[in-house]
């Protein structure tokens, strides 16, 4: 117990260290904290990348979320403090299977930002009975300017000990 707790301890520190902001228009990693991430069953949709800077684009990047049925997220998108921070939202087209999309990393760059991204469609084996459609949406403290999407595609195994 007092070794999980003191694992637990070094990582939570490794991860305080690691997302520290950088400074307002300075090139650096963003921090952002996931808001949602998951595979929503039976959903059907397309790709979004995209970001929210105020509270009306929010509710209405929230609400294209919500389109296609299946587990529905709730009716009111989470709320942020637009004054400082923004959000980004990752939607991988409908999979026919387990699948996974995942924010990587925000750098900022000159004029804005790069999101790193990891698309991870089902592997060639998977035999799945409900489609689901991946979604991944961070808050961030706000950057301004052009956000720059850059996508790696992965794989998500279908064996017993998928992860």
């Amino acid at each position: 117990m007092v070794v999980s707790a003191a694992a637990l301890l070094a990582l939570a520190c490794a991860g305080a260290a690691i997302s520290k902001p950088s400074a307002p228009g300075r090139a650096g990693a963003v921090p952002f904290q996931t808001i949602d991430q998951r595979g929503i069953p039976g959903q059907a949709g397309g790709e979004i990348r995209d970001v929210a800077r105020d509270e009306a684009s929010w509710h209405a990047l929230w609400a294209r979320l919500r389109e296609g049925g299946g587990d529905t997220l709730p009716e009111e998108p989470p709320t942020v403090d637009f004054g400082r921070d923004m959000t980004i939202v990752v939607a991988m087209p409908t999979q026919p299977c387990v699948s996974k999309v995942t924010i990587q990393s925000v750098t900022r760059k000159r004029g804005g930002a790069v999101v790193q991204l990891l698309e991870a469609p089902p592997a060639p084996n998977c035999t799945c009975i409900v489609s689901q459609r991946p979604i991944h949406v961070v808050r961030l403290p706000r950057v301004e300017g052009d956000v720059r999407f850059v996508a790696r595609r992965g794989q998500t195994s279908c064996g017993p000990n998928r992860h």
